[in-house]
């Protein structure tokens, strides 16, 4: 297949309210007018809970799930899902998230009819001594129906510390959350099922605490098992004009972040992406600079910013502006 006739797309974000979200984006993506705390930014999304468009382009308003069915070899690739099976955020955790775990695949399609979700995160921002809840310490399923009978599953959790730049692997069965004052990129397997383990006593307005799931998170949960490393190894790998290191490559997804810096050494301040065999998101992390394809601009990569590259496709560039410039390449 031809694929030199399909271009990058830039995808809109789609801002989610949460209880526990913040303002401090808002302003950034352009939801300024939405009233409630916004604590994840639907990068990009094709599950029918709410699905990315392509802003701009010969595909303006198209949503995910059309452009990858009309277009399947260059939008969606080899998926291990039949829609794209990469769901990306931007999380402002403005408030503690409650204690939280996921199933895998085998789970989830079974009781959920979803798939699992193993996920990872890339810490954008944290206080300075800021920390996630990862993994716990209890010996088994009972002794975990005990903690919750008992009310006392906090005893048993465990936390690690973050700093921005790391990047946290969140098998499916990890018992996890984020903290307030933390904000991250997560990339995930497309998948929105969520059992939780503790909400740290909250209750709402009426006094009622949230539900909890009790018996779905004793099935999930990984136990007396060692967990993965909280920092992935960084392997770095070859890219003309930009360091490119290898944050993750795991068996749903594989993350690299390419610093590029402007004009480096005389240089042009262009890197050309190599092609790839299923289709690639570019994710600005910090600084800003351009999609160039067959050397037309296309459009801005900034914080947050959410491109697809097609699978195969050549003649991409990424154009520093600022100094250092910061992107995420995922694929799967």
């Amino acid at each position: 297949m031809d694929n030199l006739h399909f271009s990058p797309v830039k995808l809109r974000p789609i801002p989610t309210p949460r209880l526990w979200g913040g303002h401090r984006m808002k302003s950034h993506f352009g939801a300024a007018l939405v009233t409630d705390p916004v604590g994840e930014y639907w990068l990009v999304s094709a599950h029918p809970q709410q699905e990315s468009v392509v802003v701009g382009g010969e595909y303006d308003g198209w949503s995910l799930s059309k452009l990858t069915r009309q277009y399947p070899d260059a939008y969606l690739g080899t998926s291990p899902q039949p829609r794209f099976p990469l769901l990306i955020k931007l999380i402002e955790a403005e408030a503690d998230l409650s204690v939280q775990v996921h199933p895998d695949d085998t789970y989830a399609q079974t009781h959920a009819h979803d798939f699992g979700k193993t996920e990872a995160w890339y810490i954008l921002d944290a206080p300075e001594s800021g920390r996630v809840v990862y993994g716990h310490h209890f010996r088994d399923r009972a002794h975990y129906r005990r903690a919750v009978a008992d009310g006392r599953v906090a005893e048993y959790i465990d936390y690690r510390p973050i700093h921005p730049g790391d990047t946290v692997y969140v098998p499916a069965g990890t018992l996890h959350a984020l903290l307030g004052g933390t904000t991250l990129i997560e990339v995930q397997q497309t998948s929105d099922v969520t059992y939780r383990v503790y909400d740290w006593d909250r209750v709402d307005a009426s006094g009622q605490p949230r539900a909890l799931h009790v018996e779905e998170a004793a099935d999930v949960l990984t136990y007396g098992a060692t967990l993965a490393p909280l920092q992935a190894g960084k392997v770095d790998v070859q890219v003309s004009g930009a360091r490119a290191e290898v944050l993750l490559d795991c068996p749903y997804f594989r993350i690299e972040r390419w610093t590029q810096i402007a004009h480096a050494q005389g240089g042009s301040g262009v890197v050309q992406l190599p092609p790839s065999s299923n289709p690639t998101v570019i994710i600005g992390v910090s600084g800003t600079g351009r999609m160039l394809f067959q050397e037309s601009d296309l459009g801005s990569v900034g914080t947050g910013d959410a491109w697809l590259i097609p699978t195969a496709c050549r003649e991409v560039a990424l154009a520093a502006k600022d100094e250092p410039w910061v992107v995420l390449r995922v694929t799967y």
